[in-house]
C-alpha cells in the first residue's frame, strides 16, 4: 500500500504506474489521453478518452516461491525502490540505447517490452493506474487476488492493444491470468455553468 502520491504498490510488491505520462503537461495529455478534432472521430466524443479495463488474476503463491533476483529482472526493477536495473531513482529514465543486448534490464522485461522508449513508441503512451483487489480464497484453495488494470488513451489501437501485442510472450503471463474487462469511453467533462455531463452526446 502508498501513502500520498507516492507510486503505488501492487500484491506481487513492485510499485505500478511509476511511467505513466505527467497528467499536469497539457500538451502531452492532448497528444496521448484526449481525443482531439484532428482524428476524425465523431465530434462528441472530442475531449473524451477511450477506456481500457483488465480484471488480473495474480498467482501469487508462485511468484512467492520465484527468487527475488528473478522477480526483478522479470519487471526490469529495483523491488524496494522501483529504480530501473542498474539505476539509483525510481524515476530515472533508463537508456536502453547503451544496452542493446539487455543485459543491465532484460529485453523481454516487463519495462523494456511496455514502454521501449523509442520515437516509434510515444504514439502508445497511455495514462493508467492499478487497482488491487483481494477477494479471500478460490475454490481451489488459491488466494484469489490481483489488479483491475484501467488505462485512457486518444486511440485504443496505437495505446492498450499496441502495448498488449508487444507484451505478448513475456516471462510475467507465467504469473498472471487476465479474467475480465472491456473497452469503454469516457466523456468529455463539463464545459461551464451553462453545460452538462454527456451533452455533446446527447445533443447529436
Amino acid at each position: 500500500r502508498s501513502k500520498g502520491k507516492e507510486t503505488p504498490i501492487n500484491l506481487l510488491g513492485f510499485k505500478d504506474g511509476t511511467a505513466n505520462p505527467d497528467s499536469q503537461n497539457d500538451k502531452l495529455m492532448q497528444k496521448v489521453v484526449w481525443v482531439t478534432a484532428d482524428q476524425q472521430e465523431p465530434a462528441w466524443t472530442i475531449g473524451g478518452s477511450y477506456q481500457a479495463v483488465r480484471l488480473i488474476q495474480f498467482r501469487v503463491e508462485f511468484w512467492d516461491r520465484t527468487p527475488l533476483k528473478e522477480q526483478q529482472t522479470i519487471f526490469g526493477r529495483d523491488k524496494q525502490t522501483g529504480a530501473p536495473l542498474g539505476m539509483q531513482h525510481e524515476h530515472d529514465v533508463p537508456d536502453y540505447a547503451s544496452d542493446p543486448e539487455g543485459k543491465v534490464i532484460a529485453l523481454d522485461s516487463h519495462i523494456r517490452l511496455a514502454n521501449p522508449r523509442t520515437a516509434e513508441s510515444e504514439s502508445s503512451l497511455m495514462l493508467r493506474r492499478g487497482y488491487s483487489y483481494s477477494l479471500g480464497v478460490t475454490n481451489s484453495g488459491q488466494l484469489d487476488m490481483g489488479l483491475l488494470f484501467v488505462c485512457y488513451q486518444h486511440d485504443l489501437e496505437k495505446g492498450f492493444l499496441t502495448v498488449q501485442k508487444r507484451l505478448n510472450g513475456e516471462a510475467l503471463e507465467e504469473y498472471v491470468k487476465p479474467i475480465g474487462g472491456g473497452y469503454f469511453f469516457a466523456l468529455p467533462g463539463v464545459k461551464d455553468a451553462n453545460d452538462y455531463f454527456g451533452s455533446a452526446l446527447l445533443r447529436v
